[in-house]
C-alpha cells in the first residue's frame, strides 16, 4: 500500500559565491531573509565556491574567477538553513583534484548533503539524500558548462576514476548557406587542414567529420572542432549528449524509487543562438527540464548565467530556469595565480588582489564594466514553495538585493528588497516568463506565481 506524501516546503537559490563569513551581520532585511531559508523542510543552494585552503594546485585553466572559501564557510551556510547542495559547475576544477577532494572532504565532515560531485563519475552521477520530518529528499546534479579537465572519470576494475563533476556535454552545430560552407571546405583545404585529417584517418585516429554535410573545421578555436552544416541561413544550435541524458535520467528514476521527493539541478551559462550568460533559455534548456519532470523529478532548478532566466510550471511541477546569483563574493579572494593576472595584463610578481579587480571591473574609463555594471547581476529572487502529492501548491518570491552600488567587501551579500528592486524582478519576472503563460501577481513585497 502507497504511502501519502507529506507536505513539503522548498526554497532554493542560485549561485552562492561566498567568501566572507555572513553570520555577523543582523539588520533586519538580511535577519528576515535567513528566518525565511531556515523555516523550509528543504532549502537548496548551488555551491560554486571550493571549500579549501589552497591545498590544491591552481588549474591553468579556470571556470573564470579562481574560487576559493575558507572550510568554515560550510558552517555559515548551514547556520543559515541551507541543507541541500549542488556541486557540479564550471569552477569545481578550479585548483585541480586537490581542490576539489578537500571540498568533498568539507561537506562530508559536517554530514552536508550534496550531489554533482565525487571521486569517479558513478559517485557524481548519484543522487544524494536528505532526510527531513517530511520525508527522504533526493537531489541529482549536473553541469553543462564543463571546464577541460573537470569532468569526473569513469571507474574500472582495473583502474580507479577520476574526481570531477556529472556533466551533460553539448555539441554546439553552426548552420551556414551552402556557397559559405563551400568556402569553408575550399579554404581547409587550401590550409592542408584536409590532408591532415586524412593522414590521421590512416594511422587509425578518429577525426570529427568527414562528410560534405557535416564538414569539421579542425582547431579552430583553440581545442574546439567547429562543426558546420549547410543550410539556406546563419544558425547556430545546442545539443545535449543523448547518453549524459539517459544516465541521468536512470539515476531519476531510481532516485523516485528511493525517496519520496526528487529534483534536478543543472548548472548552464549556455544561452540561445550562442549566447552565454545571458536571461535567454536555449531549446535544449527547456526540453531537458521537462524531460526531468516527464521521467519523474518533482522540481527543476536552474542556475550559472548570473541573472534571472523565467520560471515555467509543467506537469505540476516549477522549473526555475535560472534563479540568478544569492552570493556573489568572487571580489574578495585572497590570493590568486599568475594565470589570471596575465589574462589581465598585469605585473606577475607586484600585483595584488586588488589591483587584479581594479583591473577587471574598471578597465580603463574608470567606471564598472562587464557583471558588474549590469544591475540584473545583483538583483535575484527566493522561492518559496509548497508542495502536496499532487504537485506544486504555492509558489512565492521574495525579491533580493545583492548590493549593485555598496563597496567591494559589502557587495554580494543578499537581503530583502526594497519597493525600486522588487518593481525590477516583478517586471523582469513577467517578461522572462511570458512564453510559459506563467502570471505572477504583486502581493506588497511578495510575488506569488498564479497557479
Amino acid at each position: 500500500m502507497e504511502m501519502e506524501k507529506k507536505p513539503l516546503t522548498f526554497t532554493a537559490v542560485g549561485d552562492a559565491i561566498v567568501t566572507q563569513e555572513f553570520s555577523v551581520y543582523d539588520e533586519e532585511p538580511f535577519s528576515k531573509l535567513i528566518s525565511h531559508i531556515q523555516d523550509q523542510d528543504v532549502s537548496f543552494a548551488n555551491l560554486e565556491v571550493l571549500l579549501h585552503d589552497f591545498e590544491g594546485y591552481p588549474a591553468a585553466q579556470s571556470g573564470g574567477t579562481y574560487m576559493q572559501a575558507p572550510p568554515g564557510i560550510a558552517d555559515e551556510l548551514k547556520w543559515a538553513g541551507f541543507n541541500l547542495y549542488a556541486a557540479a559547475t564550471n569552477h569545481a576544477g578550479d585548483f585541480s583534484h586537490g581542490g576539489m577532494e578537500a571540498t568533498m572532504q568539507a561537506l562530508e565532515e559536517r554530514n552536508m548533503s550534496y550531489a554533482g560531485m565525487g571521486r569517479n563519475l558513478a559517485q557524481a552521477r548519484a543522487p544524494t539524500y536528505l532526510d527531513t520530518p517530511k520525508g527522504r529528499v533526493a537531489l541529482i546534479s549536473a553541469c553543462t558548462t564543463i571546464t577541460t579537465g573537470t569532468e569526473a572519470g569513469i571507474q574500472r576494475p582495473d583502474m580507479q576514476g577520476r574526481p570531477g563533476i556529472s556533466p551533460l556535454h553539448l555539441k554546439t552545430r553552426y548552420t551556414v548557406p551552402e556557397d559559405f560552407h563551400n568556402e569553408l571546405v575550399k579554404a581547409s583545404k587550401e590550409l592542408g587542414l584536409e590532408a591532415i585529417k586524412d593522414r590521421k584517418r590512416d594511422l587509425g585516429f578518429r577525426v570529427p567529420g568527414g562528410g560534405i554535410d557535416a564538414f569539421t573545421f579542425l582547431n579552430i578555436g583553440g581545442e574546439t572542432n567547429l562543426q558546420f552544416e549547410a543550410g539556406d541561413r546563419f544558425d547556430v544550435r545546442r545539443e545535449v549528449n543523448e547518453e549524459d541524458v539517459k544516465s541521468i535520467k536512470k539515476q531519476i528514476q531510481a532516485a523516485n524509487r528511493q525517496a519520496d521527493w526528487v529534483f534536478v539541478s543543472l548548472h548552464t551559462h549556455e544561452g540561445t543562438d550562442g549566447s552565454f550568460n545571458d536571461d535567454t533559455v536555449p531549446q535544449f534548456l527547456e526540453s531537458f527540464a521537462r524531460s526531468c519532470i516527464d521521467t519523474g523529478a518533482d522540481g527543476f532548478i536552474g542556475h550559472g548565467p548570473h541573472v534571472l532566466r523565467g520560471i515555467e510550471v509543467y506537469k505540476e511541477a516549477p522549473i526555475f530556469y535560472s534563479l540568478g546569483n544569492f552570493f556573489m563574493q568572487n571580489e574578495t579572494i585572497p590570493n590568486l595565480p599568475t594565470e589570471i593576472y596575465d589574462r589581465y595584463d598585469l605585473d606577475r610578481h607586484q600585483s595584488l588582489p586588488a589591483d587584479l579587480f581594479d583591473e577587471r571591473i574598471f578597465g580603463d574609463e574608470d567606471q564598472r564594466q562587464g557583471f558588474t555594471a549590469d544591475r540584473k547581476f545583483w538583483e535575484s529572487a527566493l522561492p518559496i514553495c509548497e508542495f502536496t502529492e499532487d504537485g506544486i501548491e504555492s509558489i512565492k518570491l521574495l525579491p533580493l538585493d545583492l548590493g549593485h552600488k555598496r563597496s567591494r567587501p559589502q557587495r554580494g551579500r543578499p537581503v530583502l528588497a526594497g519597493p525600486e528592486i522588487t518593481d525590477h524582478v516583478v517586471s523582469d519576472l513577467k517578461e522572462l516568463s511570458s512564453p510559459y503563460g506563467t502570471e505572477f501577481i504583486k502581493d506588497g513585497a511578495v510575488i506569488r506565481v498564479d497557479l
